[in-house]
């Protein structure tokens, strides 16, 4: 996967949303091959990536870990699930030492109740993955020919 593509798929945090998000957050440290959250769990609250490099990956129909994408430093795990109440789709597991900073799902909710400006910033990112999916099926069906 290319770094633009990587990028696409999970974009970075604006610095100012980081720093509003960073008053409510638990600082996590993860070693290696540590599991944040598994597919199909509900999710407890989001993760900003402080450092370090997040695997995440999804089982296929044959039970198989697939890899989705690498988060890094800006970037915030857990969100689409939280908003939208679902299961987790993928796993996360900490491919490198990692530092994460964790705000529980009802915290988070009530941040974004007290402090509307920021879901203009949550909407773009969750706009930008919806967006990024269709690129990702254009490219597959291109391919697929």
């Amino acid at each position: 996967m290319t770094v633009e593509l990587q990028e696409a798929i999970n974009p970075a945090l604006s610095e100012s949303v980081v720093r509003a998000l960073a008053r409510y957050e638990k600082a996590e440290g993860w070693p290696t091959g540590s599991i944040l959250f598994r597919e199909g769990e509900h999710p407890r609250g989001v993760y900003i990536v402080h450092s370090g490099e997040i695997d995440q990956v999804f089982s296929s129909r044959g039970g198989h870990a697939k890899p989705l994408l690498v988060a890094g430093p800006g970037q915030i795990l857990g969100l689409s699930c939280v908003v939208s109440g679902k299961p987790h789709n993928c796993s996360a597991t900490a491919r490198t030492p990692s530092v994460t900073g964790f705000i529980d799902k009802d915290r988070f909710t009530t941040i974004l109740e007290e402090q509307p400006s920021l879901w203009w910033s949550i909407l773009q990112l969750l706009s930008t993955d919806i967006n990024s999916c269709y690129d990702c099926m254009k490219t597959l069906t291109h391919n697929g020919r």
